[in-house]
């Protein structure tokens, strides 16, 4: 029986503990089937696809004096044994994850914030999902589907209960990935050859031509793609020669990538938010800490220090909690 983690309280999720985090970015974990592949075990069997590392999701409140967030008390944790990642947060109050059954595949699961219980959305034992997401329309759901004995896939589009899967594009393989708003550009974040050995690049597919368009945008692009609010465009991150990242903002529609600031020492997972104000909230962590950009630096907004191996970060859609992905 899988087993779900979960702090949800009485009045909705109420505190708990105190806040924890990080460690540096060459401990972070990485998924099989992505950017990111770990090797498999010498004793593994030939066929098995390597294990990802053990990960859980931990949930925090997230509060705010004007723009300004800073990290409240510990509400939730999501995981069973293994690896449970790529948060996504939805509108009617859950969050989608990708988790790792025994033979090391990977499904999406939906958790709800309000009872704490978690439901597979797909079952595929020889295939595995990655980064779900909801998309702005063409289905309910959108993920990265690896097909039996690949390596990753495409963007795919499905419709309630996994109904009618199907590939967004025909670019492949590809890692990660984020629609515009009216769904005609996906963002991707290209493989290079079909064993996933690069050269890793960014990739902006135009879906309105036949055949589809694809424009290479970056070399070295980062795994975090967040869309900005009004769908035109996707933040996302690029890496020097050093392996720093800078966080760059795509415009779909004019195809131009302008590099904005740049991202902590050694890290390339942050997430963005659109506030009320009708700015926008970048979130990452270092050092153990949780972190904002105010506009000209990284401030910090709360201690994570408990936690070990910080990677993803998500932000729920009434900004009042911030999920952390780190070692279960």
């Amino acid at each position: 029986m899988r087993i779900t983690l979960s702090l949800v309280l009485a009045a909705g999720l109420a505190a708990c503990s105190a806040p924890d985090t990080e460690t540096p970015e060459e401990d972070t974990p990485v998924e099989a089937a992505e950017a990111e592949t770990e090797a498999p075990a010498e004793d593994a069997a030939e066929d098995a696809p390597p294990a990802p590392p053990g990960t859980d999701i931990y949930l925090y409140a997230l509060n705010w004096d004007g723009n300004t967030p800073s990290l409240g008390d510990a509400v939730g944790r999501i995981g069973s044994e293994g690896y449970d990642n790529q948060p996504f947060f939805t509108n009617d109050g859950g969050v989608l994850y990708t988790s790792a059954g025994e033979n090391g595949n990977t499904d999406i699961w939906r958790h709800d914030l309000a009872s704490g219980d978690s439901t597979q959305l797909t079952d595929t034992p020889d295939a595995s999902e990655y980064s779900p997401k909801i998309p702005p329309a063409e289905g309910a759901l959108s993920y990265l589907y690896q097909p039996p004995g690949g390596y990753a896939g495409n963007a795919y589009l499905a419709d309630d209960g996994n109904a009618d899967p199907r590939a967004a594009h025909a670019l492949a393989p590809v890692g990660y990935y984020e629609f515009s708003a009216d769904m005609r550009y996906v963002a991707t974040f290209y493989l290079g050859d079909p064993d996933g050995d690069g050269p890793f690049t960014l990739q902006l597919i135009d879906r309105s031509t036949t055949p589809e368009t694809v424009t290479q945008m970056a070399e070295n692009p980062g795994r975090t793609f967040w869309r900005n609010p009004r769908g035109t465009g996707v933040y996302h991150s690029v890496a020097d020669a050093d392996g720093n990242h800078t966080v760059h903002y795509l415009d779909f529609r004019a195809a131009e990538d302008t590099p904005l600031f740049a991202m902590p020492d050694g890290v390339q997972d942050f997430v963005s938010a659109g506030l009320p104000t009708d700015g926008v909230a970048f979130l990452s962590t270092s050092g153990g800490q949780l972190v904002h950009w105010d506009g000209d630096n990284w401030i910090e907004a709360g201690d994570l220090s408990a936690l070990t191996s910080i990677t993803r970060l998500a932000i729920s859609p009434d900004l009042s909690i911030v999920a952390i992905v780190a070692e279960e």
